[in-house]
C-alpha cells in the first residue's frame, strides 16, 4: 500500500480527501514495481487490441493535437526529442503482471477500479488543462513531471485543440514538481495540469462508476475483493440491480475469447484441468450478497458457493477445494462467460 504522509491513514483519507479534495503524497511507493520501459509502451502502441495516443504540443500557438494508434515502429521512432506524450491504456488488461499496482490502493473497492494507464511524455509533453470525471492516483515513474491543479472553476478553452476538451491554462491552487515514487490522488472534476519536465512515465490508476454514482462516505470496512456492499447499492439508488452488470462491463475490444460449448463439457469432465485456471487478464469478477457478475452478465449467487466466488475474487485464480465447491452450472457459467485463461492445449 502507498504510504500516506504523515498523520494520515487509509481512513482518514477516505474521511478527508475521497472524491473531495486532492492530496499530494511524496515518496508514497518506495519503488514502482512491476514497471514498464519507454520501448515496452511503445511496443504496445503498435498492437491493433491496445487503445493508444500520441498528444502532440504546440508550444507557441498554444494547441494539442492528438494521433491515434496503433502506430508503425518507423513513425514512434521518428518521433521529435520534445514536446509529445504517448498514453496506453488498459495495460492492466493486456500485461496482467502489471495489477499489481492495484494493491497500492487496497483502501478502495476492487470493482471501482477502472484501468492503469500509463503514459510517456517527451520533455514538454502533456494533454494540456483538462478535468476527469473520475478518482485518479498519478503515481509517477522515472523523470520529472510539474503537476498543478485547481479546485476552483477554470473555464474551457475550445481553442486549444480540435480533438481534446481542455481549459484555460492556470496557476493552480498547489504547483508540484512530481519525481519517481510521488503520487498525487485527484478527485473528480479537479482541474489539473501535467507538463514532462524530464522525460517520465506516469501510471495512472483511473476508477470507474455508473454515471451519477458518487461515495464520498465509502468506509474502510466496505472494502473486499470483489465485493459490492449493501451501502454500494443504497448509494446507487433505483440503478442497484443493475450496478454489477454496469461496473464489470467490458469494452468493446476488451473481451476474452471463451470457450465453445464442447470445449467447456470436456473441461467440466475432466475436471483437474480446472484447478489451474487464472482468471483473465481482461476478465472482471464481482459479487454482491446475492448475484454474481462478471463481464457484465449476472447470475444468483448460491449459498454454497459463496465463499469459493470470494476467494476467486481475492486470488484470480481457481485451486482444487473451490473446483469441488461450485457445480457444473456455476463452472459452465465462469467458463462461457470468459471467465478463465484457457491453455492451448487443456
Amino acid at each position: 500500500m502507498l504510504e500516506f504522509p504523515r498523520g494520515l491513514t487509509a481512513e482518514t483519507f477516505l474521511a478527508r480527501h475521497w472524491q473531495k479534495k486532492p492530496l499530494f503524497m511524496p515518496q508514497a511507493i518506495a519503488a514502482l514495481r512491476p514497471a514498464v520501459s519507454r520501448n515496452e509502451l511503445a511496443w504496445l502502441a503498435t498492437l491493433e487490441d491496445v487503445e493508444s495516443r500520441i498528444v502532440f504540443t504546440d508550444r507557441d500557438q498554444g494547441r494539442y493535437r492528438v494521433e491515434p494508434g496503433p502506430f508503425d515502429t518507423a513513425f514512434l521512432q521518428a518521433l521529435p526529442k520534445r514536446d509529445w506524450s504517448l498514453l496506453v491504456h488498459d495495460v492492466d488488461k493486456h500485461l496482467p503482471a502489471m495489477r499489481k499496482l492495484f494493491e497500492q490502493v487496497p483502501f478502495v473497492p476492487d470493482w471501482r477500479i477502472d484501468d492503469l494507464m500509463i503514459s510517456f511524455a517527451a520533455p514538454g509533453g502533456g494533454v494540456g488543462p483538462h478535468r476527469d470525471n473520475y478518482d485518479v492516483f498519478l503515481c509517477q515513474g522515472i523523470g520529472i513531471r510539474e503537476w498543478r491543479f485547481s479546485t476552483t472553476s477554470v473555464a474551457e478553452n475550445s481553442a486549444a485543440s480540435d480533438d481534446l476538451v481542455l481549459l484555460q491554462e492556470f496557476e493552480g491552487d498547489e504547483c508540484h514538481v512530481t519525481r519517481e515514487g510521488d503520487v498525487l490522488y485527484l478527485p473528480p472534476r479537479v482541474a489539473h495540469w501535467g507538463t514532462a519536465q524530464r522525460a517520465c512515465i506516469t501510471y495512472s490508476i483511473g476508477m470507474r462508476a455508473p454515471p451519477g454514482y458518487a461515495d464520498p462516505d465509502l468506509r474502510l470496512s466496505e472494502v473486499r475483493p470483489g465485493y459490492l456492499s449493501p451501502a454500494a447499492l443504497k448509494r446507487a439508488g433505483t440503478r442497484a440491480s443493475e450496478l454489477g452488470r454496469v461496473v464489470t462491463e467490458l469494452k468493446e475490444w476488451l473481451q476474452p475469447l471463451a470457450p465453445c460449448d464442447d470445449e467447456i463439457t470436456a473441461l467440466l469432465q475432466g475436471r483437474s484441468a480446472l484447478k489451474s485456471l487464472r482468471l483473465h487478464g481482461m476478465a472482471r469478477l464481482a459479487f454482491d450478497d446475492c448475484n454474481v457478475y462478471l463481464n457484465g452478465a449476472r447470475r444468483i449467487l448460491q449459498t454454497e458457493e459463496r465463499e469459493s466466488i470470494a476467494l476467486l475474487c481475492t486470488r484470480r485464480r481457481l485451486n482444487a477445494a473451490m473446483v469441488s465447491a461450485l457445480d457444473d452450472q456455476s463452472l459452465r457459467w465462469l467458463l462461457a462467460n470468459g471467465a478463465f485463461e484457457i491453455p492451448e492445449h487443456h
